[in-house]
């Protein structure tokens, strides 16, 4: 199952966890109900990959899957405010403990594939008072040789490349992993009995790699170099150790020569067998019910939070107003087929006028898709927007400030959705929302037609991937011509040229994650009416004109705001 797949019991949430590794933020899902069980995904993925657990056990479980730290929408492990390059398998356990203690859970059972395996193990060794019980499936236990090798040859450096190769190689690394483990080893002794995923599949694998990015390799190490064996013969906690018969972990087992009374070795037959064992392990030895409740909103000065109904949560970046007397909320958008993360700088000048809500539209970042097409990509982006505002509607109540203003601002293309935003929060929350458009396209009917014929490829995951190198010339692209597939001298752009690797790293990133959904919302905003100055509550702006004019640029107006017709 994937983030665009609808699981009506779960819910995603983020939380701020503050304690030796700094204050971050950690993004998680949570589902079903009974006794709190912890789900910790394997390197270099993400809570993703539990949804079909949640989905399968919520009857029996409240499940909880958090992204690792630095990885998914996680952020990483800190020291002195900066990610930390390495970390032990007794960090990535006690940061663990640290998330368990911001959601309040005093006892809790951990089920963890692979790297996760290694978190529950450490956590069952250094917290066995919180632990009930642990279900290892897939545990790995290198020879000091192996650790060595791994170590030197398994996790490279991921480093952005000007020509895009880098993407090449990590999609033939995928590739590989799924024929060889070690990936490195070439050897009919190290050849895995697996089919080659579909590149549907590849693709997910990789989105999650970019999600990490250099990263990727902390966690990685860090289960790799966790030697679980010298830990099983000390632990008193209830562990089921187990792998599935084809999963290239499944000889380690052998390799545990000493364990405690409560240690299990359970081989399993398939991974379906491995999943119900650790289900039946869990059952026999449960934790404490949790609250209810999630956790509470994050009193720091910018924060990730998720609003929206299940299966159509919207995630905004909230930057709390530096000014004690602004009475203002900035409703942000990005342009299509980016992110909130993209706004980061924007959002931190605007926060010197108003409190900044900056969201991932729907479909991008870490939002739900939109559920329907009624009435077009536009229409049921900003209705799932709407929805997932009806807070705001308290800035309109008779309790709230007087004088307190909501503007909406879009980036670029985004502008249909600003406008069709305005009118929905008005129609649905009488909310009365002043529209600001920054840089806004001015497309003549030749444009249309010519984005409509060549501005919107699939980037169709291929199993040699070949789709990862269009996307990555895409984006440079877009910053040598305007618009970016007309490559002739015509569209030359003359400005001075940004070609930062890892700028243009995050933008490919955001485009692919948001993949099918861009290119509908960007399709239908080549249609949409009404992108001018002209509409009252309406005002188009340039760069260069917003620099040191915030204030008076989202100053209400002294008439009613409407939205642009």
């Amino acid at each position: 199952m994937s983030d665009q797949d609808h699981n009506p019991i779960l819910q995603r949430h983020f939380v701020t966890v503050r304690g030796q590794f700094g204050t971050r933020q950690v993004h998680y899902r949570r589902g079903g109900q009974g006794p709190a069980v912890l789900l910790l995904h394997q390197s270099p993925q993400s809570s993703r990959e539990m949804e079909s657990i949640i989905d399968a056990w919520g009857s029996r479980f409240t499940l909880i899957a958090p992204d690792a730290p630095g990885y998914g929408f996680s952020q990483p492990l800190l020291n002195s405010g900066q990610p930390l390059q390495a970390a032990s398998i007794d960090d990535f356990a006690a940061a663990t403990l640290e998330f368990a203690d911001a959601l309040g859970l005093p006892r809790f059972g951990v089920y963890g594939f692979h790297t996760g395996a290694s978190i529950g193990v450490a956590l069952a060794q250094g917290f066995p008072e919180r632990v009930a019980a642990v279900a290892a499936n897939g545990l790995v236990i290198l020879t000091e040789e192996e650790l060595a090798a791994i170590l030197r040859e398994y996790l490279p450096p991921f480093v952005p490349c000007w020509d895009g190769s880098h993407l090449a190689w990590l999609w033939a690394r995928l590739r590989e992993q799924t024929i060889f483990f070690p990936w490195h080893e070439h050897r009919a002794t190290t050849r895995m009995d697996f089919d080659m995923p579909p590149a549907d599949r590849l693709q997910q694998g990789l989105q999650e790699f970019l999600a990490a990015g250099d990263y990727y390799h902390v966690a990685y190490g860090a289960a790799f170099s966790g030697h679980a064996e010298r830990r099983l013969p000390a632990l008193t906690v209830p562990v089921l150790v187990t792998a599935s018969a084809r999963d290239p972990l499944a000889g380690h087992l052998a390799r545990i020569e000493k364990r405690s009374a409560t240690v299990q070795i359970a081989p399993a037959s398939d991974a379906g067998d491995a999943v119900n064992r650790a289900f039946a392990h869990l059952g026999e030895h449960a934790g404490n019910v949790p609250a209810s409740h999630s956790a509470p909103p994050s009193a720091e000065p910018t924060a990730s939070e998720y609003r929206g109904a299940p299966g159509q949560q919207v995630r905004f970046v909230r930057t709390a107003c530096r000014s004690t007397n602004a009475r203002r909320t900035v409703i942000l958008l990005h342009a299509v087929g980016s992110s909130a993360a993209a706004l980061g700088s924007l959002a931190c000048t605007l926060a010197d006028h108003a409190e900044v809500l900056a969201v991932d539209l729907p479909g991008h970042g870490a939002s739900d898709p939109a559920r329907s097409d009624d009435g077009g990509a536009v229409a049921s982006t900003a209705r799932q927007l709407a929805a997932a505002l009806l807070p705001l509607s308290a800035a309109n109540s008779a309790a709230a400030p007087a004088g307190h203003s909501v503007s909406i601002l879009g980036v670029g293309n985004s502008a249909p959705v600003a406008i069709e935003l305005a009118r929905q929060l008005r129609a649905r929350h009488h909310i009365e929302a002043s529209i600001v458009l920054l840089d806004p396209p001015a497309w003549s009917a030749a444009d249309i037609k010519a984005w409509l014929q060549h501005g919107l490829p699939a980037l169709t995951p291929v199993w040699s991937g070949g789709h990862l190198l269009e996307a990555w010339h895409m984006v440079r692209d877009s910053r040598l011509f305007k618009p970016w597939f007309r490559r002739e001298r015509g569209g030359i752009r003359h400005d001075e040229p940004d070609l930062d690797d890892h700028r243009i790293q995050l933008e490919v990133r955001d485009l692919l994650r948001s993949c099918g959904t861009w290119q509908a919302l960007l399709r239908d905003a080549l249609g949409y009416p009404g992108v001018s100055g002209e509409s009252p509550g309406l005002r188009v702006i340039r760069q260069d004109e917003a620099p040191g004019n915030w204030a008076e640029i989202l100053a209400p107006s002294s008439a009613p705001n409407q939205p642009a017709s």
